[in-house]
């Protein structure tokens, strides 16, 4: 028996369903999800049928899908008419009555509800519909047919445009992953501050120190795909390293080019070296790699530093979002800023300049000098911070991306705010960096310094 025809029909029905099904009221209904996770607001389905399993699909889609916001999905719950709760509500309450005892024992004003119906006729979905809009709840609809009598009572709905049971439950389950979809991807750009461990109470910040590149300048977006595969090259052509496989060489130069991020450039250098000898080659002064690597780094962002200097790029398309405005919060505030990054201090000032954040820093910019090629930049900054101004490390904010500064504040007992931007997309948070500075002392993960105010705020505890 050969039901392949009949199958294709069926698809194709749905597909033709879908195509005349209202996008724009589904993009309305994401927004309002959206919201309410925003808000720390409640979202309740509810469903009968085959319609309450798109209700509870929908629940665990949000809650374990749509993170964003301090790794927490939403606040999401499906109302059970389960026999259990029937037998548990029997001798008080009708059937009818379920799912509104349930929001009535739950949910509170601004929470949302949304209901899952073929007919929107179903007695029960009516009963919390209505309720739901009595204490000030929106009410979202995913119905078919007409809507019957739950769509007056809904603040926005999807109508499956359908008569048919099976084809409805379809095209909300097609709607409901399209919210899971839609909604994670907005998220991934809406993160905010995320509190790994918050400061004392009542700690007063006196200075800021800033690391340089990936934190504030983008200039050198892609400097490890640069860096990586260069050493990968010196290493690959040791007498050990020809006998090792490109994936072994590549996981250990990735992992001390990233530990070492954050400290200057020639200690990456030095550890290739050491690597090299290990592998029973002979290697150059570390000065050599570092020169090579900078010259081919040079010739990959040159586009990006002619275009600043000639106008043709805006410094802002550089800067990560935010930061101008964070930096002019921290000095109204009275909270002095500091730079210090872990590339040859000619070029970070350079760039600084390049960038317009000369003036900001004043002439508090740092970074590498080849005679402190065994000292970390950083490191010294923060130590004549704290003497000459007879300071200890808990009054130092800091603001980095790399796992050395981070570690470096987090033991002189400072407050170091980790900055995972996601450099490529020059926006949201980048997964492996947030992970990886949490584990070296984070007490708080921003993706940029786009909300200013919100960052300020909860430096000064308010």
């Amino acid at each position: 028996m050969d039901l392949t025809k009949d199958i294709r029909n069926y698809f194709n029905t749905v597909s033709d369903i879908l195509s005349r099904t209202d996008e724009q009221a589904l993009s309305d209904i994401a927004s309002i999800l959206i919201d309410a996770k925003t808000r720390g607001a409640t979202v309740f389905t509810a469903g009968n049928g085959g319609s309450s399993a798109t209700a509870s699909h929908m629940v665990n889609d949000l809650m374990k899908g749509c993170r964003a916001h301090n790794r927490t999905g939403f606040k999401a719950i499906c109302l059970s008419d389960s026999s259990a709760v029937v037998t548990c509500l029997a001798n008080d309450f009708c059937y009818e009555d379920i799912y509104k005892i349930e929001l009535q024992t739950l949910a509170k004003k601004g929470d949302v509800l949304c209901v899952y119906t073929g007919s929107g006729n179903s007695a029960n979905i009516v009963a919390a519909a209505e309720y739901a809009r009595s204490i000030g709840m929106t009410v979202i609809g995913f119905l078919g047919r007409d809507g019957g009598k739950t769509l007056p009572l809904c603040d926005k709905y999807l109508l499956a445009p359908t008569d048919c049971m099976e084809q409805i439950e379809d095209i909300h389950m097609i709607a409901e992953h399209t919210l899971a979809t839609v909604i994670h991807k907005t998220l991934e750009d809406m993160w905010g501050l995320e509190v790994v461990f918050p400061p004392v109470p009542g700690r007063k910040f006196k200075f800021a120190l800033f690391d340089f590149d990936g934190t504030m300048s983008l200039i050198r977006e892609g400097w490890q795909q640069i860096m990586i595969p260069y050493f990968c090259e010196e290493v690959a052509a040791t007498p050990i390293g020809k006998t090792e496989s490109p994936e072994d060489i590549k996981a250990c130069v990735t992992d001390f080019v990233d530990l070492l991020t954050g400290k200057q450039t020639i200690y990456q250098c030095i550890r290739l070296a050491e690597e090299i000898e290990k592998r029973g080659g002979k290697p150059e002064d570390p000065m050599v790699y570092k020169n090579e690597y900078l010259r081919r780094l040079m010739e990959k962002i040159d586009y990006r530093r002619k275009g600043l200097v000639e106008g043709s790029i805006k410094p802002e398309e550089l800067l990560v979002r935010g930061t101008v405005e964070l930096i002019k919060a921290l000095k109204r505030e009275g909270i002095e800023v500091y730079c210090a990054s872990g590339t040859d201090q000619p070029a970070v000032r350079e760039e600084a300049e390049m960038l317009g954040l000369t003036e900001l820093f004043g002439g508090n910019i740092y970074g590498a000098l080849d005679e402190h090629a065994t000292s970390c930049t950083k490191e010294l900054v923060i130590k004549r911070l704290l003497a000459e101004n007879n300071l200890d490390g808990t009054e130092l904010l800091s603001f980095g991306d790399g796992y050395v500064e981070i570690e470096l504040v987090s033991k002189l007992g400072g407050y170091p705010i980790a900055v995972a931007t996601d450099e490529k997309r020059k926006m949201g948070i980048d997964e492996w960096k947030r992970g990886r500075l949490i584990g070296a002392g984070a007490g708080a993960v921003i993706p940029d310094f786009e909300n200013a105010e919100a960052i300020i705020d909860f430096i000064l505890g308010k």
